[in-house]
């Protein structure tokens, strides 16, 4: 029984959920398996599938420069909820498949508009523009993130978001996005530096660790280690099945967070 409930508590927690893929057909809906649809001539970036989870997983073909694939996430009301770089896998110059996790990190509404493209490499204007509507199902889960007023302490914020089975990559995919304009206004704060990501969240016999990648290894001054380490460990450590809570930088703990 003891080993049924752990196994329970990492796919609740701290694992990403298997999704099969889904395909657009010609009304708009999804199925149940990937129709791949046909080259059109001048058309460098397909958008295959769109899954209706959190996250969203897109799928599709690109032919772009250096097989780089920028994947993004529109509200209802056309606010950009999440952004996200890819590479495509094969060779240059072919349309090579890509597949983008896309966090629903705030209530998206009834629907979400998938966008995938390239920037420019001489001006960053955006190329290749393809897009996809998706519906979005109506049940919502609300969450708690703690967020920062300054070094040392932190106060409650709530946001209902719809449900996913990785709970705590969700809230730590929140937390590096950053407070709203709502919570801004309350007093939260942003210590994450630009280009923070988050690797990876494992949950292992009530101990939970986070990866984020080395651009946490330098956050820019004591202050702002302090803010991330009790964003994360605060928000974390109020999840059930978590006893401690773990941050690595690129897998290291000694990097990780230093001023």
């Amino acid at each position: 029984m003891k080993h049924i409930l752990r196994a329970c508590c990492v796919l609740a927690i701290g694992c990403t959920p298997r999704d099969e893929p889904a395909t657009r057909d010609t009304s708009g809906s999804t199925t149940g398996a990937v129709t791949v649809a046909p080259i059109v001539s001048g058309q460098e970036i397909y958008i295959d599938s769109v899954t209706p989870t959190n996250p969203l997983t897109v799928q599709g073909r690109a032919r772009t420069f250096e097989n780089t694939v920028q994947v993004r996430a529109r509200d209802a009301n056309g606010g950009i909820i999440t952004e996200v770089f890819e590479t495509s896998v094969g060779e240059m110059g072919h349309h090579n498949p890509y597949v983008a996790p896309i966090w629903l990190i705030r209530d998206p509404g009834s629907h979400v508009t998938v966008e995938a493209f390239e920037s420019s490499a001489m001006d960053g204007s955006v190329r290749s523009l393809t897009s996809q509507q998706v519906a979005i199902p109506a049940a919502r889960t609300t969450l708690t993130l703690m967020f920062g007023d300054d070094c040392t302490s932190s106060a409650p914020f709530t946001r209902d978001v719809p449900p996913t089975e990785a709970v705590a990559r969700l809230l730590v995919e929140m937390m590096v996005a950053g407070p709203d304009d709502r919570e801004k206004g309350a007093g939260a704060s942003h210590p994450f530096p630009r280009g923070s990501r988050v690797n990876s969240v494992v949950l292992r016999d009530g101990e939970l660790t986070v990866d984020f990648n080395e651009r946490l290894q330098n956050v820019g001054g004591s202050c702002a280690a302090q803010a991330i380490r009790e964003s994360v460990t605060q928000t974390l450590a109020r999840l059930p099945a978590v006893k401690r809570v773990v941050i690595t930088a690129a897998g290291s703990k000694e990097l990780a967070l230093q001023p």
